[in-house]
């Protein structure tokens, strides 16, 4: 019923029920009076009857004609009142604004008023979440140009002594090396950044199953143990348990093996990482402490952010692109896990924790 749909509408149907009503109470009083007239005549009907009874029915027909004009016109304003303002409201989203709609009355107009808000809504969300890509973007490629700048320039330097000769074979031997160092660097770049890209993009498909946790810690302590060895970096596993948890068996290894790296490479030589884990009640966690430079205060919150590298000077010392912990913590959240980082300041060590859902 269209009176469910629009209360308005029901509300202007009742006046104009109740002023016919009415009208009509007054039209049968009126034609009572007449027969009352001729009754009172003898069968005969005097002038003044008639005429009362022609202006009583003239002035029923006035009532109804102006019932139905102020209905009409207070339907009308209504209806150009609500179609002019969501006018106003579709020039203003066409121009880049978008409107707040504040009546709450009920009705089919104002629940098109209530859609047509939420239309607006939803296209300024998305137009934000276009300006954000193109921030988000445009800031990747920067970051990306100013990784590869570094190696690309190192290369072009090293091959240019190299073309123009005139180097004894250590040096020969020197610059090749550094050479290859750059072109590793460029590849491990490389490979980091399609990862980003998959895993920004949703293309990463994980196949998360129940398989043992402490299986999956021991392989990545072995892909990083050479590393390891050669900064004598002892990595002490402790309180590991064979514990089925679900879980991407690759992409969690990856994340820890990011981790453990991090930790070696800013570990002094003859240093100590230390790996454990805990069972909670409903969650695994994964330490990985060490006690390499530590991390200040103000970086704890933005070492996961991509492409972010620490102050410090063995930070800026050390080659790194700031990607493995930002991987790590994207690579976990996927799974519906998380990974901390805490440290007691600078010099003391840090210790980063993954939550696995059991």
């Amino acid at each position: 019923m269209i009176f469910r749909k629009d209360p308005k509408i029901k509300k202007l149907f009742l006046i104009l029920t109740a002023s016919l009503v009415l009208v009509g109470f007054l039209f049968v009083m009126n034609t009572m009076r007449l027969i009352a007239g001729f009754e009172n005549s003898t069968g005969m009907a005097s002038g003044d009857t008639y005429q009362g009874f022609i202006m009583g029915s003239i002035a029923a027909v006035i009532i109804i004609i102006t019932i139905n004009i102020l209905l009409f016109l207070g339907m009308g304003k209504y209806l150009v009142h609500k179609l002019d303002y969501l006018s106003i409201a579709a020039d203003k989203i066409m121009d880049g604004q978008y409107p707040v709609f504040m009546e709450d009355e009920e009705g089919i107009l104002s629940r098109l008023e209530s859609q047509f808000y939420q239309i607006s809504r939803r296209m300024k969300l998305g137009f934000d979440d276009i300006r954000k890509e193109k921030e988000n973007l445009h800031s990747l490629v920067t970051d990306i140009s100013h990784q590869i700048k570094t190696p690309l320039s190192s290369i072009k330097v090293f091959n240019t002594l190299l073309i123009e000769g005139g180097l004894s074979p250590q040096e020969e031997e020197e610059f090749l090396g550094r050479a290859k160092e750059q072109i590793d660097k460029l590849e491990w770049l490389s490979d980091a950044l399609i990862k980003i890209s998959k895993m920004e993009t949703g293309m990463i498909q994980l196949n998360m199953q129940r398989a043992d946790i402490k299986k999956t810690i021991i392989e990545a302590v072995n892909e990083v143990y050479s590393r390891a060895m050669e900064k004598n970096v002892e990595i002490d596993m402790q309180d590991l348990q064979s514990i089925p948890v679900y879980h991407d068996i690759k992409w969690t290894r990856e994340a820890i093996v990011n981790i453990l790296e991090n930790s070696i490479k800013y570990t002094a030589d003859q240093g100590t990482v230390n790996v454990s884990m805990e069972k909670l009640e409903t969650y695994i966690k994964i330490n990985i402490r060490d006690n390499g430079i530590g991390i200040p205060p103000h970086e704890i919150s933005k070492i996961f952010n991509r492409f972010y590298r620490g102050g410090a000077q063995k930070v800026v010392e050390t080659e790194g692109s700031g990607i493995g912990l930002y991987l790590s913590r994207n690579l976990l959240e996927e799974q519906g896990g998380t990974i901390i980082a805490s440290s007691p300041g600078e010099g003391q060590g840090s210790q980063f924790s993954i939550l696995l859902t059991l």
